[in-house]
């Protein structure tokens, strides 16, 4: 039984570092915080220019880390809407759900959480509006122990290890599970364009997030009922605008979001130029808006991330890189990770009127 601690304790130092990234950047790790604004902050549920909005997320990074079978991958969807528009006329609630699932490493590491959304919009006047929201959700957290290697599987005579021989233990990690509490604040301002073509329009969202609230238990030793390791609460702060640069079909848009869990800290900033290739007919809204944004980003001491989006009418497609420029890179040969967003929305995004970035 000795030897069972030693190698799952061995695991998960040899994996801190990645172990620290999956946990305090955003629990899972994406780079396109624009397009998972429930993970962001709970004050973004319907907290936007649409009736409804629908986004797909994966993310598959550091291909080649650890043994030829590791991954490191992870599918999120949200959905959130507004409700009682026409009910409150200073206001609305938003309403949303989202899920993910991640899996880590060479054991598969695995979270799947479910989160239930409600935020609570106040406009404030024609140009500004705040929200306040809250998230509960459903965790169960996993770890596979087909691959894990025992002093007994060393094949001394031939001088190699050997996964045919018995290892002479059984590990047997059975899944944990959890609830977890979130809660937001977040403050949109937006000055719409003088007329149609000016595209003088000027917006600007900024919000504050914990996350675990309830800082919940993880279970690393199901053998010792005894040892828990509590959750950090996860603080985020980010702010976005969309700043059009008059007389063109250009808008520039800056980004920042801060992270902060126990003793870990992650700081990403950045900027999009946005290019409205076709609008909308001013006189009967039939012609098919699309853009096009490209861009990147900088996670301070890890990576640089090109991004581009492509709009078109309801649908927007995103695709970045995570390119490794901490030494993770001597692990990974600078490859770091693939992400790819899809997003749906009601009516299409040239209606909007509120931030885009983080909406």
């Amino acid at each position: 039984m000795k030897v069972k601690y030693i190698h799952i304790f061995a695991f998960l130092i040899v994996n801190y570092q990645l172990l620290i990234v999956n946990c305090y950047a955003q629990d899972i790790h994406f780079s396109q915080t624009n397009t998972t604004p429930l993970l962001v902050n709970p004050a973004l549920t319907g907290f936007m220019g649409n009736n409804h909005r629908a986004i797909l997320n994966y993310k598959n990074q550091w291909i080649g880390m650890g043994s030829a079978g590791a991954t490191y991958r992870t599918g999120a969807f949200s959905y959130d809407t507004r409700l009682l528009t026409k009910k409150f006329k200073t206001g609305y609630i938003g309403a949303g759900i989202n899920a993910f699932k991640d899996v880590a490493g060479d054991l598969k590491l695995g979270t799947t959480q479910l989160n239930i959304s409600f935020a609570g919009i106040v406009i404030i006047n024609k140009k500004q509006s705040i929200s306040g929201g809250i998230q509960g959700g459903y965790v169960q957290k996993s770890i596979s122990t087909a691959d894990m290697k025992w002093d007994s599987q060393y094949d001394e005579g031939a001088g190699v290890f050997n996964p045919q021989l018995s290892s002479n233990d059984v590990a047997s990690i059975p899944p944990y599970r959890y609830g977890d509490f979130s809660g937001g604040l977040a403050w949109n301002y937006s000055s719409k364009q003088t007329y149609m073509t000016a595209n003088n329009q000027l917006k600007v969202n900024l919000g504050i997030a914990a996350f675990h609230i309830n800082r919940p238990s993880q279970k690393l030793n199901p053998y010792n009922t005894n040892s828990t390791d509590d959750l950090y609460t996860k603080f985020i702060a980010h702010g976005s605008a969309v700043i059009g640069i008059a007389s063109t079909n250009y808008e520039f848009q800056p980004s920042v979001i801060l992270f902060k869990q126990g003793g870990a800290f992650e700081l990403n900033m950045g900027a999009m130029i946005r290019c409205k290739i076709k609008g909308e007919s001013r006189y009967t809204g039939n012609v098919e808006s699309m853009a096009v944004s490209l861009g990147a980003q900088y996670r301070i001491g890890d990576a640089f991330i090109p991004m581009m989006m492509f709009e078109y009418s309801n649908y927007a497609l995103g695709v970045s890189y995570d390119i490794n420029t901490s030494m993770l890179k001597q692990s990974t040969g600078s490859k770091g990770g693939l992400e790819i967003s899809l997003r749906f929305t009601t009516p299409d995004f040239s209606n909007r009127s509120s931030s885009r970035l983080l909406k």
